[in-house]
């Protein structure tokens, strides 16, 4: 027995060398292939980061390196070449139009399906990079803010259905005749399954039943009835995400309940904006060139192949740090925005600094450094928050972003969007925790007001839920959330008379 042992650990030994020589080759020939590649990105790496839902390095891949292993995994393996190629100008194409979507975070996108999802590149995908690259579409002469998902389902989606206030004329719904012949999918879930995923989310009380409410131009699910709970309504693409993006394919379906179980039927898999995948695929087997599969998929954008130094796509320039002092002088307020407009730098540094110093003394608080991000687009807004159109500002941590300075004019003017900003940044910490109301309601109070509590705050008012906060529907489902979030904390702090203690 110890001698056979011996020997088959032996083996064991000669077969582990003999797969870590095999390894060895496979990897020196992955390295072979990507160096090759490398070559064609002309200097051009894209900084890869992690997903905000895992960890990782941040590595530096040569541009056609990281369009090839995208492709391997966004892409149908075995795809007609045309296909392939098409997605590859896609992918190149997002890349270069999205330097900034992680600014924050030190790297440019991620590896998750927030940006595009790479993987271990394969033959083919090198092959489509090969032969596409350096080219890209462009709209106006820079790349363009395109988006494709795995399959649109027989009609594509407009772009500002999925994210409010990203309206392109390339980006609209029209049908896609390929998808004839597809079954359609089928999802069945409990009232219970989908009020639990809905209250995750903000939403409160007993689901009683779910109703398409309306529909937009490409039939999908624009908004949606939830009977018996608060609020009542959402929109069709965050009750998809609530639900659950790869149970509920997408919002192209029809709901029944029957009894306490609701069955979704529907058609397509992903958000359906731009190219489809599948029928990218599908158009390259009968025949069409890269280039007609772009075309039908985003009509009117110019293919052209890159060349030095590319325009921008609209993310903020970081501007020189500013040298205002918090009031208590523990660090800089330093504003980043667009180097086409320093005065509008310099006036958002000079309100924050002002804002901070006024609050700052009403609330007994003081915040330092203060990062102000003023962008100079909705398109950059939405990729660093996530958030639509109507939303004027977002505070992460010690940080604000803004729209636009033109925008926020149109509004309540830059200075009240500033106060907002500030004030919420200087009570979060207090009310972390809390209802998502009480941190809403304090922020808007507190930059209306700078005196104590008002004695006439006692008006009665249903408090928003955390959804119709996050979720709203519409600029005015937003409005009048905003406004009872602030009456409800008016008329906590007229009883308590502490803005920390309110709940």
């Amino acid at each position: 027995m110890p001698l056979q042992a011996g020997m088959l650990a032996q083996a064991v030994a000669r077969v582990a060398v003999a797969l870590a020589a095999v390894t060895s080759l496979v990897s020196a020939q992955i390295d072979i292939a990507d160096a090759h590649l490398g070559m064609a990105s002309a200097g051009r790496t894209i900084r890869l980061g992690p997903a905000s839902d895992s960890r990782g390095p941040v590595v530096v891949l040569p541009l056609e390196v990281y369009v090839a292993r995208v492709l391997a995994g966004e892409g149908e393996p075995r795809a007609a070449d045309a296909a392939q190629q098409a997605l590859a100008i896609a992918i190149r194409t997002f890349a270069l139009a999205n330097p900034g979507r992680h600014a924050r975070d030190g790297f440019d996108l991620c590896d998750g399906t927030h940006c595009q999802v790479p993987r271990m590149a394969t033959a083919a995908s090198r092959r489509a990079t090969w032969t596409t690259a350096g080219q890209l579409l462009t709209y106006h002469g820079a790349p363009a803010e395109l988006f494709y998902s795995a399959s649109c389902g027989g009609y594509s989606e407009r772009a500002a259905q999925v994210w409010p206030g990203l309206d392109y004329p390339y980006l609209q719904a029209a049908p896609d005749e390929v998808h004839a012949d597809e079954a359609p999918w089928t999802l069945q879930l409990t009232l219970d399954e989908v009020q639990r995923a809905l209250a995750r989310t903000g939403f409160e009380g007993r689901l009683r039943d779910v109703r398409v409410d309306e529909r937009n131009a490409s039939g999908r699910a624009a908004r949606i009835q939830l009977e018996g709970l608060s609020p009542d309504m959402i929109a069709g693409q965050p009750f998809r995400a609530a639900v659950g993006a790869i149970r509920l394919r997408s919002t192209a379906f029809t709901v029944e309940r029957r009894g306490d179980t609701l069955s979704f039927t529907g058609r397509g898999y992903g958000h359906g904006v731009g190219m489809c995948v599948i029928g990218a695929g599908r158009r390259a087997g009968r025949g069409e060139t890269a280039p007609a599969i772009l075309a039908q998929y985003f009509p009117g954008l110019v293919l052209t192949k890159v060349g030095g130094a590319l325009p921008s796509a609209g993310a903020p320039v970081p501007a020189a740090p500013s040298a205002g002092r918090s009031p208590a002088g523990r660090g800089a307020i330093v504003v980043y925005g667009p180097a086409v407009s320093p005065a509008a730098v310099a006036d958002v540094e000079r309100l924050t600094a002002a804002a901070h110093q006024a609050l700052g003394t009403v609330l007994g608080v003081s915040v330092a450094p203060i990062t102000v991000r003023l962008h100079d687009s909705i398109e950059s807004f939405r990729h660093a928050t996530g958030q639509p159109w109507w939303v004027s500002s977002v505070v992460d941590d010690t940080t604000i972003d803004l729209m636009p300075a033109p925008l926020l004019a149109q509004r309540d003017g830059v200075e009240q969007a500033i106060r907002m900003a500030v004030a919420e940044l200087l009570v979060a910490p207090a009310l972390a925790g809390r209802p998502r109301w009480v941190r809403v309601g304090a922020a808007r109070y507190f930059a209306r007001n700078t005196a104590g509590p008002s004695a006439d705050s006692d008006q009665e008012v249903r408090c928003p839920a955390d959804a119709e906060l996050t979720l709203a529907v519409s600029v005015a489902a937003q409005r009048e959330a905003e406004a009872r979030a602030e009456a409800c904390f008016a008329r906590s702090y007229a009883r308590t008379r502490d803005w920390r203690s309110v709940r």
